[in-house]
């Protein structure tokens, strides 16, 4: 799953149950639990039978399937499961990143234009702000009805980003065990800097939210959440660790799914990512960094 553009899915044959009740299964997933007495997870044959991954936003939704459809084989272990676009409510497959805190649906631009940072005054060298513009700028930009405190300069005075990280979401669940993978990739762009060089100075950080509520939609309650089911593994501290190929960073050993519900939100946890410049201040220069993160899914 690419953060800007889903990857290009695979050709998926006929279910043993004819397309127009796979659409409406998959639809009845967001109706409430009264109206349905299963998830399609388990009407789904190929979901059943040989496990599957489901990654969505709230709204629409992508399936990882370990069966190969191609070849009639299955998928073997460390092996890259198969993705396939069924979803009815964004038919051409994108799962668009959500911010942690929303169900406000990510573009599938985002992040990749351009995002700024507000810049404070540290008066001391300690990296942290001691003044920065206050006032009617909650947008996060200056405007003329902003303000800043006088202040004496010294030879510890900087300039230091006030918020230099993004965070974003996506929620998973799934009928299998499986590793959750990721792989940085400078993009092109005239009068960006795409080498690969700068991604040692990009902080990348990640965690799972197991439950919790976002702009009123409830997940996680039928999700499984006991300790020792998913862990974060390998050593990231940087995108500079993500380059070069793909890297698992999580593993799931049971399935997500914990019981019938009708409801893919209920049974689906939240994945949380940050990345940014921790410990940006203006004697690093400025530029423009463009890169793309792809998220991907294993067999275990």
């Amino acid at each position: 799953m690419k953060q800007s553009k889903a990857q290009s899915p695979s050709s998926r044959p006929p279910l043993s149950i004819s397309t127009p009740r796979i659409l409406a299964l998959c639809a009845a997933a967001f109706w409430p639990a009264s109206q349905a007495a299963a998830s399609w997870l388990d009407s789904d044959y190929y979901c059943r039978v040989y496990g599957c991954v489901v990654v969505h936003d709230g709204f629409s939704f992508d399936v990882y399937d370990n069966f190969v459809f191609a070849t009639g084989g299955t998928v073997p272990s460390n092996g890259r499961m198969i993705p396939w676009s069924g979803n009815p409510f964004d038919g051409n497959g994108d799962v668009n990143p959500v911010i942690t805190g929303t169900r406000t649906e990510g573009l599938t631009a985002v992040p990749l234009q351009d995002e700024g940072m507000r810049l404070g005054i540290d008066t001391d060298g300690d990296g942290t702000i001691d003044f920065e513009p206050t006032g009617g700028s909650s947008e996060g930009f200056l405007d003329a009805s902003d303000s800043l405190n006088p202040f004496t300069l010294n030879e510890n005075t900087d300039l230091v980003g006030v918020a230099t990280t993004a965070q974003r979401s996506f929620y998973v669940s799934s009928r299998t065990d499986f590793y959750l993978s990721a792989q940085v990739f400078p993009v092109s762009q005239a009068g960006a800097t795409n080498s690969a060089t700068y991604f040692d100075t990009i902080d990348f950080d990640y965690r799972m939210t197991m439950r919790g509520e976002d702009d009123g939609m409830q997940f996680g309650a039928n999700a499984r959440r006991g300790n020792g089911n998913m862990r974060v593994i390998g050593n990231i501290d940087t995108l500079a660790d993500l380059y070069g190929g793909p890297v698992n960073i999580m593993e799931f050993r049971r399935e997500i799914r914990r019981r019938n519900s009708a409801s893919l939100p209920s049974q689906s946890v939240r994945f949380d990512y940050t990345y940014g410049f921790e410990d940006y201040d203006l004697s690093m220069g400025a530029g423009n960094v463009r890169y793309r993160i792809e998220f991907d899914f294993y067999n275990r």
